[in-house]
């Protein structure tokens, strides 16, 4: 009886507690989602429609406001804004949902925990129509111990891989990185390779006839834009018919409009309509002749769906430390582990070759040394991203390891190429819109002869691709590797005295396939899960064939004819 008294007011209480909640459960707003709710402060939510050709899904995605509290209309357009704490959710955000999300959207989800925060504050004169927020910067938040900042599934084993039967004959490594071409705007007239299919024809967002694939005999080309959101629009949920509508959205942006939806043909680099054209041997004859001597891999795709900063740092790192988008406000530095790290602890020599000159020899196609024109090799750019990273600024030994292109001639020449190198271009010789792709191989054939005319020849091979697709069209879905979808189709070539003749490699490969057989060969653990799991391009080399002498093609713009006669293998 004691004890039923003195736990009444307990019951009381109790009881009365529950009813209130029984009375405002009714008015109580659900929490947005948690997925939605650090999706949204990435540029606008990334479209949670899986870049491959998943289905769609029938909840609306959430997209950031902007500080006049109005849906963004286009993810491209929109700079990275977080609009003002509200104290209740929007009645347009989306309801929780059982739904798996997609790896784009889980990546950027962890972007956005990785990344500086901005936050808005009032600022002290408000426009007409809305109010104006000044953003400040706050250092990034740290990850929950259970993520990285990209999606493992498993972590990556830390012991080496074991090296495959042969590649012990390869000594040195050249990578030569390119910028934004797909493998349709390049090969997809290639005999035997996964080309244009036919009855291709993408509409005209403007109206007219649709825009079919069709031969481009000029040099210069516009391209169309290339950041995450574009790819998305491309790729269209594996449908890949995005291309020309994205072209024109960007010509939007440009004032005066460079070439009016009505003209039938414009000034070369300047319509919107040749992201859906393609070259061939006419233009770029030599990367035709590297095919039909040695290999073309017509499954090389870039990293991630974006543009060139995420795909090389994944190129040196396997990841990009969650950064995926222009709009992404980059850290001041990076910290997450190098492969050239990796390389300096084992003792394995590498360099990181970056090209300042603009111009080339007219015979050698090598580049000439113009100390005007030459941007410091230990500047931090979007092409040389080593300078970022915390480690690289407190080592000398790696800084050291960073240096001019001019060096790699010398190296190779007098046979003292690193076990490992990379060959950044400047930006003019790199073919990248609107730049002459004729110079850009010109510049590529004068690395490659530099290393074929040297005694390291004999011993090495060379890797050859573009960082992403730069809009061009492309007919390939990309695909899921680990959960997670990777960029559009590049090409890909690999010249090596070891390299099979004329073989087109079919098999899925990234960049990390790159990194793959570097740490194969010298009993590297794997960066991430990515190059853990890469396929290592082991096929494409015959080690029982004697090497085979090298095949010097013309370093000019106009190159050596297509075809060059094969060569005879002995073994």
């Amino acid at each position: 009886m004691f004890a039923s008294l003195r736990h009444a007011p307990i019951l009381a209480a109790l009881t009365l507690a529950l009813a209130l909640a029984a009375g405002c459960g009714a008015a109580a707003a659900p929490p947005a989602p948690p997925l939605a709710r650090n999706a949204a402060a990435v540029d606008g939510a990334v479209s949670s429609l899986s870049l491959s050709g998943a289905p769609r899904p029938s909840v609306p995605v959430v997209r950031a406001t902007r500080a006049v509290d109005q849906v963004v209309p286009s993810a491209v357009s929109a700079p990275l804004v977080a609009s003002p704490p509200r104290p209740t959710p929007s009645p347009r955000r989306a309801a929780p949902t059982p739904e798996q999300p997609s790896a784009v959207e889980r990546i950027a989800r962890l972007a956005e925990l990785r990344a500086p925060r901005l936050v808005v504050r009032p600022a002290a004169t408000p426009r007409p129509g809305g109010a104006v927020h000044a953003a400040i910067i706050e250092p990034p938040r740290a990850l929950p111990p259970s993520h990285t900042t990209e999606p493992q599934e498993p972590p990556p084993p830390s012991v080496a891989p074991p090296m495959p039967r042969g590649l012990e004959k390869i000594q040195h490594f050249v990578f030569i990185m390119q910028e934004n071409r797909s493998f349709d705007s390049y090969f997809g007239t290639y005999p035997g390779a996964d080309g244009i299919p036919p009855g291709v024809c993408l509409p005209n967002p403007r109206g007219g006839p649709c825009i079919a694939p069709h031969h481009d005999p000029s040099p210069l080309n516009r391209g169309g834009p290339h950041d995450l959101s574009d790819a998305v629009a491309d790729i269209d949920g594996g449908r890949m018919d995005g291309f020309v509508a994205r072209a024109y959205v960007e010509m939007g942006r440009a004032l005066p409009v460079p070439c009016p939806p009505s003209r039938a043909s414009c000034a070369p680099a300047a319509d919107p309509r040749d992201v859906m054209g393609w070259h061939d041997s006419r233009e770029i004859p030599n990367y035709w002749n590297y095919a039909r001597l040695y290999v073309l891999q017509d499954h090389m795709f870039s990293s991630v769906p974006s543009y060139t900063l995420p795909n090389r740092l994944y190129l040196l790192a396997g990841q990009s430390g969650g950064l995926l988008r222009h709009a992404q406000l980059r850290p001041a530095t990076f910290r997450f582990p190098l492969i050239v790290e990796s390389l300096t602890a084992h003792g394995v020599s590498w360099r990181y070759y970056v090209t300042s000159g603009q111009r080339l020899d007219p015979v050698t196609g090598q580049v000439i040394d113009a100390p005007a024109e030459q941007q410091a090799v230990t500047r931090f750019s979007y092409f040389n991203p080593l300078p970022a990273f915390a480690q690289v600024a407190a080592s000398p030994t790696l800084r050291r390891s960073i240096v001019d292109t001019s060096q790699f001639y010398r190296d190779a020449r007098e046979g003292h190429l690193p076990a490992v190198a990379w060959v950044a271009p400047s930006e003019p010789l790199s073919e990248h819109p609107p730049h002459d792709i004729r110079l850009g191989m010109a510049y590529v054939t004068g690395l490659v002869n530099a290393v074929m005319e040297g005694p390291d020849w004999s011993s090495t091979a060379i890797f050859i691709s573009y960082d992403e697709w730069g809009g061009f069209y492309d007919h390939v879905p990309p695909p899921r590797l680990g959960g997670q979808e990777v960029g559009l189709r590049v090409p890909g070539l690999v010249i090596s005295p070891y390299a099979r003749q004329g073989y087109i490699d079919h098999q899925i490969h990234t960049p990390a396939s790159w990194l793959r057989i570097v740490e194969e060969r010298f009993g590297l653990p794997p960066l991430t899960w990515r190059d853990a799991e890469a396929d290592d391009m082991i096929a494409d080399f015959d080690f029982s064939q004697r090497p085979r002498p090298p095949v010097l093609l013309a370093a000019t713009p106009e190159g050596s004819p297509y075809p060059h006669p094969l060569q005879v293998i002995q073994r």
